[in-house]
Parts: C-alpha cells; structure tokens; sequence
C-alpha cells in the first residue's frame, strides 16, 4: 500500500492523469514480483478487458521509467522485461525453457565487497551490475 502511495504521489507531483490503462499497468507491477514484458504487459491488460495496442504500452513503460516508477531489465536473450524501481536490489534466476524468471538476492556486502577488489585490480570504475543464473526451473527439469 505503501507504495502504491509512493507512485500516486509521484504521478501527482508531476501533474499526470491515472488513466485507466496506467491505473491498471501500475496494479501489476506492485502485484507481480518478477520482471515483465511487454506481450506479458498487454496479455495482462487484454484480461481486464483494457484494449490498447503496444506503442501504448511502451509509452506509458517510457514515462514510468523516466520518473523512476519502472526500470528497465535487459537479460541475455536481448528481450526487455520491466519491473519496479522501487524495489530492492537483486537479481534473477532465469528459466531458458519456459522464460519465467524468479528473484534472487544475494549477500550484497559480499557482493559489494567483490565489486570493489575487482575495480581496484582491473583499473575499473563500477556504476552498476548486473547478474543473472540461466538454466531450468522446478517444472521444467
């Protein structure tokens, strides 16, 4: 709920109407817990009976992202997923059969600390990471 609050507010800090497909996009984003697509996105929408095509979709995807509601999430299959900003930082574990992706946290002291020897022995200034496990999930195997 709080979060939900958080986003209505931003929305509202930035004089940005709740329509009914970015009502919608925002209640799925605070429901599901892994990154999404856009033919998820639309699927999804198409359930509740919101019709829009997907230049819709990846419009309101860019204003999300711009105020930092949604980010962005690039795995390496080259497909876009999205997922919201606001939550905490981790990573994914991937399915390469069935594509579902499940969250992964990590020690991020740990993390952090490995970051840090590595940038320090490479000559390298770290702005961010990015990890993710490809392989089969529960059903799959």
């Amino acid at each position: 709920m709080e979060r939900e609050q958080t986003i209505l507010a931003i929305l509202k800090e930035h004089k940005l109407r709740l329509t009914k497909t970015r009502r919608a996009m925002i209640a799925l984003f605070l429901r599901e817990h892994t990154p999404l697509s856009v033919p998820q996105i639309l699927d999804e929408l198409s359930t509740q009976m919101i019709h829009v095509n997907k230049t819709t979709v990846y419009r309101e995807l860019e204003t999300l992202e711009m105020l930092s509601i949604v980010k962005s999430v690039k795995l390496e299959d080259r497909k876009q997923y999205f997922e919201l900003a606001t939550r905490d930082h981790h990573h994914h574990f991937v399915c390469v059969e069935c594509e579902e992706i499940e969250d992964v946290h990590l020690d991020e002291c740990d993390l952090e600390r490995q970051e840090e020897l590595l940038a320090r022995k490479n000559g390298f200034s770290v702005f961010r990471h990015s990890i993710e496990f490809f392989g089969l999930c529960k059903l799959c195997r």
